[in-house]
This record gives structure tokens, C-alpha cells and sequence, in this order.
């Protein structure tokens, strides 16, 4: 049977996470450095033009006398403020002052200058140059008002500052009319690659839809041409018993006084072709078993006593070895219980004379481990190749379909068998099978219905 060994979380959903997860970082971490980068030379240049104004009026201002010609309000002065107040929009007042005298200019509500008194500068203030470059300053302040400030020295060299104020949020309101575009940009771009994600992971599910599609008529016509496979052998292997079931009738007219034999002929004949259509059907039907929680000691017993008749003819007997806590692994139970049926059987027809043959359970990392051990022929190296396959047998009267349901019935969960000759003689078949079989995801059922279809 053709299987699909694709892990769709893995092939699907971790690779486009992954992208998704990468596409975010760049556009994130990229869009949020181009964001403060331009918002920076943003900030510098409406620095740079807010100082292209003033600086004319400080490099006036600081040629002659600051605080005394504030304090007569010289009509120069006064003309030059006003129109620096009205010129900017942001700018608020401009503060005049010494260590000994301080004022404050602005305009009211009509646009009319005033001058008035404010505090002297502090001995101890620092110098306009000791404070980091306005644009520096603007983002990390959180004052409501923002100020630029500059030193100026009169002729007896006493300090001076000129301290011009701001609206801080009107400032910033301009910065982020320059950034809007950038903002838009960088949304957009990733809007769109979010989507052209989306559009690829849409896109990659159609297409494994269809995949499975295919793979399903594929696997139908493989199946078919499998059961027709297995069915000319079938027809092929009945062919001697039916020879013998109709020589043997005839054999009841010509040779009445054996009677007796030749019906225990025909019996072995039926019971033999009994066998091997049970067999063929119960490797090509399929199994709607669910799966639960299973006790793995009855499993093995139950197995033990229904293959205690063969072994019995070959007067073995069964040796356990299985601990007393054991968890109950997530099973198919009468796949299981087949499975161990038909390696018990076929240990009973290993060869073996007398003894034992021992059935081991573990469980580790997992995973619960059968082992069946029997003192028999063994395998020839020649046939473990084959050992698996469906009419492969080198018994006389074998039908070579034992070991072909095994391995089906542990491929239904996901495990594995083993075979393997002891070195002290007879050979070991071990399964391994996961204690908790992963669940199906929900959205995988529907592709598995159309890969049915």
C-alpha cells in the first residue's frame, strides 16, 4: 500500500510559521530602525529651520546689551519678537535674562507684545552648551514646553542666556505630518507581505489537497492491482487442495472400503483452504477498530490461549515475562492480539521439539517492546528479505500470510517489527509500538476523506 510519509505540521505549518516569524522581524525590526531614522532627520531639520530664524535675532541681540535693551523695549526689538512669535507657530515666549535681572516676552491674544519681569538666572546654572542638541531633546523630554537655549555675553562678559519656548506637542504633531508617509509605507509593505504569506499558505493547501487527491487514486489503483496481485496467488495456491478435494470424491466411488480415510482427507483439504481465504481476508479487509487504552498482560494471554492448541501439538508451553506495572498503551487490541496470535503460531511451527518458547514485555522511553523467542529452525538468511511479504513461505503447508498481517497490523500503529535468529539457535520476532498514538488534527480528516474519494 502506498502511504504518505509527508508530517503536514512539519511540511506546512512550522515552514510558513518560521517565514511568518522571519517576515515580521525584518519588516518589524526594520520598519521600527527606518522609522526612527527618519523621524531624526525629521527632527534635525525642523531644528535646523526653526534655528535658521532666530539665529539673526541672537547674533543681534548678543551685540549689544540683552537685558538692558529688553528692559527699555527698544521698537527693534519689540518688531523683531513679534514677528518671530508670529513666523513660528510653536514658539510660545523667549525669556531674557542675567544673574541679576530676568524677563519674559510674548504675545496675548490680539498679537500685542508685552514684556514683563521673570526670575534671574541661577549662579549656579549651566551652560546652554553643556545641554544635549535640541534634536536629541525633543523626543526624550516630557516637559509640555520645549526650549532652545543660547548664551550670550555682554561687553563686561557676565552671563546671559536667551531661552526660547516652545509648544513641545505642536512640535511634534509637525514631525509626524513629515512621517506620515513613512508610517503608511512601512504598514503597507507589511500588509501586503502578510498577505502574499497568506496567499502562499492558501495556495500550498490547495495544492496538497490536490496532492492527496492524486496520491488517493494512485494508492486506489495501486490497492487494486495489489488485491489482484495477491488473488491470482491465491487462486494459484487453491489450485492443489481443490485437485485434491476432487480426487479425493472421486476416490469415495472407486474405493468405498476407504471411506473413513478419505474423509479425513477432505477434512484436512477444507480446513486447509478454510485457512488461507481467513488469512487473504483478514490482510485485505480493512480494519475499522479504534483505539483505546489497552491491558497489554491480557492482550498476551488472551494470544497464549488461542494459540495453545498448535503449540500444545508440538508440545510447547508459553514462559511470560512481564512486569507487574505496566501502562496501558493506546492500542488497536484485536489488531494486537492477531498479531501476537500469528508470531505464537508460527513459533509453534518453528521447528522447536520441545520447551519453551517465552513472550517478553517492556517498555521504555515510549515505546512497549513484545519480544517472542523460540529454540527452533530459525531463519536462512535468504528468506529474511521476504519475510514480511504476503505468500512468502517456506512451509510445506504454509500460506506465507501470518507475517504479512503482523506488519500491517503493526503499521496500523505506527510501530515496527523486528526478526532476527538467537545466537544460541531458533529465532526472535519483536514488535515496538508507541504507548500514545499522535492524534489526528482535525483539519487533516477532510483531506483524508478526499484522498478516500
Amino acid at each position: 500500500m502506498i502511504r504518505s510519509n509527508f508530517a503536514i505540521t512539519r511540511l506546512l505549518v512550522l515552514p510558513y510559521a518560521g517565514l511568518l516569524g522571519l517576515f515580521l522581524l525584518v519588516v518589524g525590526g526594520g520598519g521600527a530602525w527606518l522609522f526612527l531614522q527618519v523621524r531624526a532627520v525629521e527632527t534635525q531639520l525642523l531644528i535646523d529651520d526653526i534655528n535658521s530664524v532666530i539665529e539673526p535675532f541672537v547674533e543681534k541681540l548678543a551685540a549689544v546689551d540683552a537685558v538692558t535693551t529688553v528692559e527699555q523695549g527698544e521698537s527693534w526689538l519689540i518688531a523683531y519678537v513679534q514677528d518671530l512669535l508670529a513666523g513660528i507657530p510653536s514658539l510660545r515666549e523667549v525669556f531674557v535674562h542675567d544673574q541679576q535681572r530676568g524677563f519674559e516676552m510674548k504675545s496675548d491674544s490680539r498679537g500685542v507684545l508685552s514684556i514683563q519681569p521673570a526670575s534671574p538666572l541661577p549662579v549656579d546654572a549651566s551652560r546652554a552648551s553643556a545641554y544635549a542638541p535640541a534634536a536629541q531633546r525633543l523626543h526624550s523630554s516630557q516637559d509640555a514646553v520645549f526650549l532652545i537655549r543660547f548664551d550670550l555675553m555682554s561687553g563686561a562678559a557676565a552671563p546671559v542666556r536667551l531661552d526660547f519656548c516652545f509648544d513641545r506637542q505642536m512640535m511634534l504633531a509637525e514631525i509626524d505630518k513629515g512621517m506620515l508617509a513613512i508610517e503608511q509605507s512601512i504598514l503597507l509593505f507589511g500588509i501586503a507581505g502578510g498577505v502574499s504569506i497568506l496567499l502562499a499558505m492558501g495556495i500550498t493547501v490547495i495544492a496538497m489537497r490536490t496532492t492527496r487527491r492524486i496520491e488517493g487514486h494512485f494508492q486506489e489503483i495501486y490497492q487494486r492491482a495489489s488485491i489482484t496481485e495477491m488473488a491470482a496467488e491465491l487462486v494459484h495456491d487453491l489450485r492443489n487442495p481443490l485437485m485434491a478435494l476432487r480426487t479425493n470424491v472421486k476416490a469415495l466411488l472407486v474405493t468405498p472400503d476407504q471411506t473413513g480415510k478419505i474423509i479425513d482427507e477432505l477434512d484436512r483439504d477444507i480446513v486447509l483452504l478454510n485457512d488461507k481465504l481467513s488469512a487473504f481476508l483478514s490482510l485485505t479487509r480493512r480494519n475499522e477498530d479504534t483505539f483505546e487504552p489497552a491491558d497489554i498482560r491480557g492482550l498476551v494471554n488472551d494470544a497464549i490461549r488461542l494459540a495453545n492448541p498448535v503449540l500444545s501439538q508440538h508440545g510447547l508451553r508459553v514462559e511470560t515475562d512481564i512486569p507487574p506495572e505496566l501502562p496501558r498503551p493506546v492500542l488497536k487490541k484485536a489488531l494486537i492480539r492477531d498479531a501476537l496470535l500469528n508470531i505464537l503460531i508460527n513459533a509453534g511451527e518453528s521447528g522447536q521439539k520441545d520447551g519453551e518458547v517465552r513472550v517478553k514485555v517492556r517498555v521504555h522511553s515510549g515505546v512497549l517492546t513484545i519480544t517472542v523467542d523460540d529454540q527452533g529452525d530459525g531463519i536462512p538468511e535468504e528468506h529474511m528479505a521476504h519475510l514480511f511479504d504476503p505468500y512468502y513461505t517456506t512451509k510445506v503447508n504454509g500460506n506465507g500470510l501470518g507475517l504479512a498481517i503482523v506488519q500491517r497490523n503493526v503499521d496500523v500503529h505506527r510501530g515496527e517489527v523486528q526478526a532476527r535468529n538467537r545466537a544460541e539457535g531458533g529465532a526472535t520476532i519483536m514488535l515496538r509500538l508507541p504507548l500514545q498514538q499522535k492524534e489526528v488534527p482535525r483539519w487533516w480528516k477532510p483531506l483524508e476523506k478526499i484522498s478516500r474519494a
